[in-house]
Formats: structure tokens, C-alpha cells, sequence
């Protein structure tokens, strides 16, 4: 075998260990990264419904405690929070699948997120005298 042939077998060995070596590594990695996310998100849920549970604990307390003015302060302040929430989220993905879903869910919705204004700078929460 000639010099020139031993160097292009070690370079086509060279190449296809390099090849293996980025196919074995993008699987890996993306074997990590859906259970990475999968984490993430299960987090992200978990926090969101003890949020909303305790929220809702709250204008449950008071309600059974007379304070329907101070519930309704409180509901009508998370409605307006999630309305901005989503007004960003709808303006961010404008176009896309996202905003279909919301359409198709509530069609007077996307109009009503396009003219959303801005949050207010702060905000006291009533308490109930209980």
C-alpha cells in the first residue's frame, strides 16, 4: 500500500469517527434537552396551579366573609394581569399558531388584546376586614 493511499484511509476514518462522534453527541444532547424541558415545564405548571389555588383560597375566604366588593377588586385585577399577559404573548407571535388558538377560542379576543393598554405602575390589593 502506498504512502498516499495509508493517509486517505486514515482521513476517510478520521472523517467518518468525526461523523459518528457529531451523530452519538446531537442525540445525546437531544435526549437531555426534552428531559431538561420536560422538567422545566412540569416546574413551571406546579408553580402556576399552587399560584392559582391560593388565589383562589383567598377570594373564597373573602367571599365567606362578606367582602364581595374586595373579591371582586382582586378578580378584576388577575383578569386584567392575564389579559396583559396574553396581549404580549399574542403580539409577540402575531401570525403564528398561537394566535390562531386564541381566535378560534375567543373571536372579539385578538381585538381586544391589540388595544390593551398599558399595565398600571402599581396597584394596593383591598383586604377584607374579617
Amino acid at each position: 500500500m502506498t504512502p498516499w493511499m495509508r493517509y486517505s484511509v486514515f482521513a476517510g476514518l478520521c472523517v467518518a469517527a468525526a461523523a459518528a462522534a457529531f451523530v452519538a453527541g446531537a442525540r445525546v444532547g437531544r435526549a437531555q434537552s426534552k428531559e431538561e424541558f420536560a422538567q422545566v415545564l412540569a416546574s413551571v405548571q406546579a408553580d402556576l396551579a399552587l399560584n392559582h389555588i391560593l388565589r383562589l383560597r383567598e377570594l373564597e375566604s373573602d367571599l365567606a366573609h362578606n367582602c364581595s366588593s374586595e373579591a371582586l377588586a382582586k378578580v378584576r385585577f388577575d383578569s386584567d394581569t392575564q389579559m396583559l399577559v396574553l396581549s404580549s404573548l399574542y403580539k409577540e407571535y402575531k401570525g403564528t399558531w398561537v394566535t390562531e388558538a386564541i381566535a378560534k377560542r375567543d373571536p372579539a379576543m385578538p381585538a381586544q388584546l391589540e388595544q390593551l393598554p398599558k399595565a398600571q405602575e402599581s396597584w394596593t390589593e383591598p383586604k377584607c376586614a374579617k
